[in-house]
């Protein structure tokens, strides 16, 4: 090549080189900003929890909620990430990353994004034992939850080499990966902690203990909304591609439909249909969250009218759920296991439904086959969750670390 072809060819390659490194930049600006964003979920979980809660476990309430951030950013760093992104050529975990060693910096902000989901999956289960789990236990899961269970089933349904992502599992934001894990696992820390001493009476019936602050809970029901727009729109992983803005445009828009429609309408039914006497705050609440959750796994492929037929739907979805936990007297002191159960799997079922190619809008072999492996896997997901944490409180029952006593307990 003569030189005066090389010197016309090298500005090009520069502003090649440049162009690609600012995309770079800006990919990683936009999962560090949105990564922040989500972390915003623990000021929610906070305010929320803290407001289910009697006043004399606020403290406790805060305090773990600060503890749970801090543990899960450490066993996540040292083998969380590893065993999700760390690639490897088997369909159960990564194998490499592990304390970060060899993670290319260009990386680093998709760690920090990924974290924030493990801290989501740990604060979840945290929630549902309030006011009778040990600080032991509580340690024990979140490290279990952060560095181990929760990043092996996120390899399953994220890594290209995970065995669900493999069969074609499509779970687009985490309806089965973090939010479906999370509350099968939830449920086992339940049921095997037990009920708080006062929760429900010999013949069964439940005593209901309403929120102690109002605008507490409202507070955090604003910091899920803001971080759960931010925690679907980031898991599209990148703004500068082609397509990237209208996808997260599109993100933005059905989760906010979802999460409406579904608040109105358990305010509209709790209204007009069961208490027919007065509107109810707290049914919106519980509306909005499991509209969060449904719209996850396909919040990508919705159309607008489809995401608002989720949200109706998910409503009811939570309903049946409340009923089967009540019913097995399972105690939940902020409500969150038909939200992340029930929202989750469910979430997993709806999107290969009503997504543009779909069982209902496109029916074919390949769109059933979608529903079935989102079906099995979101199955199988829970049983994960929940048997893992079924192994350990059993460990932690057999030597009398599970739950706190009866004064400790009435004293807060």
């Amino acid at each position: 090549m003569s030189p005066s072809n090389q010197s016309i060819l090298q500005p090009e390659l520069k502003l090649q080189e440049d162009l690609a490194a600012f995309k770079k930049n800006v990919d990683n600006m936009f999962l560090i900003t949105m990564g922040i964003f989500v972390f915003c979920l623990q000021g929610g979980f906070a305010f929320y929890e803290s407001a289910c809660v009697r006043p004399k476990n606020v403290t406790n309430v805060l305090f773990r909620n600060y503890v749970d951030s801090s543990i899960s950013v450490i066993f996540y760093f040292l083998t969380g990430y590893a065993l999700t992104f760390g690639g490897g050529e088997n369909g159960f975990c990564g194998t490499r990353y592990f304390a970060l060693v060899g993670l290319p910096e260009d990386k680093m902000a998709h760690c920090f994004f990924q974290y924030t989901f493990a801290a989501t999956a740990t604060s979840i289960v945290k929630g549902i034992v309030h006011e009778r789990c040990t600080t032991t236990a509580f340690l024990c899961y979140t490290c279990l939850i952060s560095g181990f269970t929760y990043p092996v089933s996120s390899y399953w349904a994220l890594s290209e080499n995970g065995w669900l992502k493999v069969l074609g599992f499509q779970d687009f934001a985490g309806s089965g990966s973090i939010h479906a894990y999370a509350g099968a696992a939830s449920l086992a820390a339940a049921y095997m902690t037990g009920p708080r001493h006062d929760r429900f009476e010999k013949d069964g019936k439940m005593n209901n203990i309403p929120f102690h602050s109002v605008p507490q809970a409202f507070l955090g029901s604003f910091f899920f909304v803001l971080g759960m727009l931010a925690f679907n729109t980031g898991s599209n992983g990148s703004i500068t591609n082609d397509g990237d803005g209208i996808v997260i445009a599109k993100v933005a828009v059905n989760t906010v439909v979802c999460v409406l429609a579904s608040s109105m309408t358990a305010i509209v039914f709790q209204r007009f249909v069961f208490e027919r006497s007065c509107w109810n705050f707290e049914v919106g609440l519980n509306g909005s969250f499991i509209g969060m959750i449904t719209i996850c796994a396909g919040c990508n492929q919705y159309q607008n009218w489809t995401a608002l037929i989720v949200g109706f739907l998910s409503y009811f979805v939570y309903l049946i759920a409340q009923k089967i936990i009540i019913f097995a007297k399972i105690d939940d002191p902020v409500g969150g296991l038909g939200v992340q159960m029930g929202g989750g799997f469910f979430g997993l079922v709806f999107a290969a439904l009503f997504k543009d190619d779909g069982v209902f809008l496109q029916p074919s072999m390949s769109s059933a086959n979608t529903l079935l492996i989102n079906t099995l896997g979101g199955i199988t997901i829970m049983i994960w969750g929940s048997g893992t944490m079924t192994l350990l409180y059993f460990v932690l029952r057999y030597f009398n670390l599970h739950r706190i006593n009866l004064s400790e307990e009435q004293n807060g």
